[in-house]
């Protein structure tokens, strides 16, 4: 669906259902130089289970209006300016790599909104490798290359995805090809300015999930036990043979996760 965020179109999927405000939310948060066909499974799954469900394509990103938000702090903003126009209530935010970045700002700056935060596949920061972020600038095509090749395991790269036929790679490879040039470098110099992790995560007092993917070569595993030391209590789980995609290389372990978790936390009736 579309609709209207300060004067700018923007873009999201409801799994399939209408958003029905009237339901606790699940606002799924896609990463760097992403879109919404990210979480397309995860999203219809709880749709389906009597949530209101919402997957935004950030600005400048695939159907949203542009220019792309140039800091984690503008696109947590962006993301209450959605929750208030839409009366989005009781929030559970699942959010992936960088959008765990905007989950640990909104969750810090407007508490009140928000039931539950699940944060898959990063860290307490996203430092970005300066030939990657070159590249992303100076030869994008370069830049896709590299994310696609770094940030999926063995799943992706031998094409075992879950839906037959299909492959999570090339998928990648068109959604970060549509969102260059502009909008995949504005993402990675965002995530590589951020440097609140500590404070914000200090001020998350919901219940938190960190899902962490065992191969994971983009989020480093000492930024993510950095966050894992800094949240309230978190619950953890390890999925071992997966890389940075983790909701896309092994889609029905991280549902499993979120479905026990956010079914405990945050009941739809």
């Amino acid at each position: 669906m579309y609709f209207d965020v300060n004067g700018k179109q923007v873009f999201a999927t409801t799994g399939g259902k209408p958003f029905d405000n009237g339901k606790p939310a699940v606002i799924f948060l896609h990463g760097s130089g992403l879109d919404h066909t990210f979480w397309g499974l995860h999203s219809r799954f709880f749709a389906f289970r009597n949530y209101a469900v919402l997957v935004p394509d950030l600005p400048g990103h695939t159907h949203s209006d542009g220019p792309a938000l140039t800091s984690i702090e503008a696109m947590a903003d962006w993301l209450d300016d959605i929750v208030v126009a839409l009366d989005a209530r009781n929030v559970s935010l699942v959010a992936h790599s960088q959008g765990c970045l905007t989950a640990l700002e909104f969750a810090s700056r407007y508490p009140e909104r928000v039931r539950t935060v699940s944060f898959v596949a990063s860290g307490l920061a996203t430092p970005v490798n300066k030939v990657l972020l070159d590249a992303a600038e100076n030869d994008p095509e370069a830049a896709v290359a590299m994310m696609l090749g770094w940030g999926f395991g063995s799943a992706g790269q031998l094409h075992q995805g879950p839906i037959p036929g299909n492959s999570m790679v090339a998928g990648g490879r068109t959604v970060m090809r549509g969102n260059t040039p502009t909008a995949l470098v504005t993402d990675l110099k965002a995530c590589n300015a951020y440097g609140n992790g500590r404070q914000a995560a200090a001020k998350i007092t919901c219940p938190v999930q960190v899902i962490v993917a065992g191969k994971d070569r983009m989020a480093p595993a000492k930024a993510t036990a950095e966050l894992i030391e800094h949240l309230n209590n978190p619950v953890v789980a390890v999925i071992a043979q997966s890389g940075h995609m983790l909701p896309q290389e092994a889609p029905d372990q991280c549902r499993s996760l979120l479905k026990t978790f956010i079914f405990s936390n945050n009941p739809a009736t």
